[in-house]
């Protein structure tokens, strides 16, 4: 009888880890899409307004990639710390890039760069989702603990819209940074 309970307890847990992977697979796919839609929204932001980025704005959009390659990368090659470590690193990064340019256009008098969206510049929104990254991926982190490796048998079809997102997000930024900088730097 003892085994017996044993064994379905074991049961049980498994199958509770297999869920929690699920979830942390799933919040990465959805951090990845949300990703890729601040990205879309700050392209459609730029050509309703007919605004072209400024270099900050594009190092805040490579931020961006950074965080949803680190989230695909949880994605497709599995759960890993040091995925995560590249969406932090990157959420840093671009972190401190929307910072400085905050700090650049917080003086009372000096120009505001951009048309506020929700009263808000998009650099600021931009360092809202950063620190909202590094929460989540904090947070994720604390939550879901690595003990088995549990390998998913079949990917998700919105993981793979998340992917394709993020990659149609990556290539339109990096034919727009062609075209407006060619391959020297860009002109502020």
């Amino acid at each position: 009888m003892s085994l017996d309970v044993l064994a379905s307890c074991d049961r049980i847990f498994t199958n509770c880890l297999v869920i929690m992977k699920n979830l942390e697979q799933h919040l990465n796919a959805l951090q990845v899409i949300i990703i890729s839609l601040v990205l879309f929204g700050a392209f459609g932001m730029q050509y309703i307004f007919n605004e072209a980025p400024c270099p900050l704005c594009l190092l805040q959009r490579l931020g961006m990639l950074g965080v949803g390659v680190g989230a695909l990368m949880n994605l497709r090659y599995g759960i890993q710390r040091k995925h995560y470590a590249i969406s932090m690193l990157a959420a840093f990064f671009g972190g401190f890039v929307a910072l400085r340019q905050i700090l650049l256009h917080v003086c009372p008098g000096s120009p505001k760069f951009g048309m506020p969206f929700l009263g808000l510049s998009l650099y600021t929104w931009s360092f809202l989702v950063f620190v909202c990254s590094i929460l989540l991926v904090a947070i994720v982190m604390i939550v879901f603990k690595e003990k088995t490796p549990i390998t998913l048998s079949k990917v998700a079809v919105w993981h793979k819209v998340a992917f394709a997102l993020l990659f149609l997000a990556a290539f339109t930024n990096i034919l727009e940074a062609h075209y407006l900088c060619g391959f020297g730097a860009c002109v502020s």
